[in-house]
């Protein structure tokens, strides 16, 4: 499916929602892929990915993301997003290949990563995320098509932020 407001090189895959019963209350996931062809070096897009302290610049949903000890394998950070404080750790580091972080909160975790590939003339950036109680926390009477496009939107803003250049370059 693609995005409704996505630019050319942009795609959507799926978002998949399922309740699980494996635990003695249900808990809601959503996984989600998606994926980009961005312009600009996979030097240049990992440097946007890994720089967190900037993410609110280009991340509307992150209001903060502090990592004390800068962002390496192993590394511990704090995000806050959609309102809610989340401790992180990077168990994936692969400079200008592959970056991924796992954050939770009693409520809530998330993991997220990306892949980037060489593709002349710039960089394939696929995006993987896994949301677990997000989708319940967030939602309320909100339509899903805001948290199912959500995903999407960050791979475009990243998209604009790398084309550009700008201070992570």
């Amino acid at each position: 499916m693609q995005h409704p407001r996505a630019d050319r090189g942009v795609s959507w895959a799926r978002r998949d929602d399922y309740r699980s019963t494996a635990f003695t209350t249900p808990r809601t996931e959503s996984s989600m892929h998606g994926e980009a062809v961005i312009a600009a070096s996979p030097e240049r897009v990992y440097a946007h990915l890994v720089d967190v302290s900037r993410w609110p610049d280009w991340l509307p949903e992150v209001r903060r993301a502090h990592a004390p000890n800068g962002i390496r394998l192993g590394a511990a950070f704090e995000i806050e997003m959609y309102g809610i404080r989340l401790e992180a750790v990077v168990p994936e580091y692969e400079p200008n290949t592959r970056f991924g972080w796992i954050g939770s909160s009693p409520n809530m975790s998330i993991y997220q990563a990306w892949d980037l590939v060489p593709f002349p003339p710039g960089t394939q950036v696929i995006a993987r995320k896994v949301e677990r109680e997000l989708t319940t926390v967030m939602m309320g009477n909100s339509r899903v098509e805001e948290l199912y496009y959500a995903h999407q939107d960050a791979l475009l803003r990243l998209k604009k932020v790398a084309e550009a250049g700008g201070p992570s370059a």
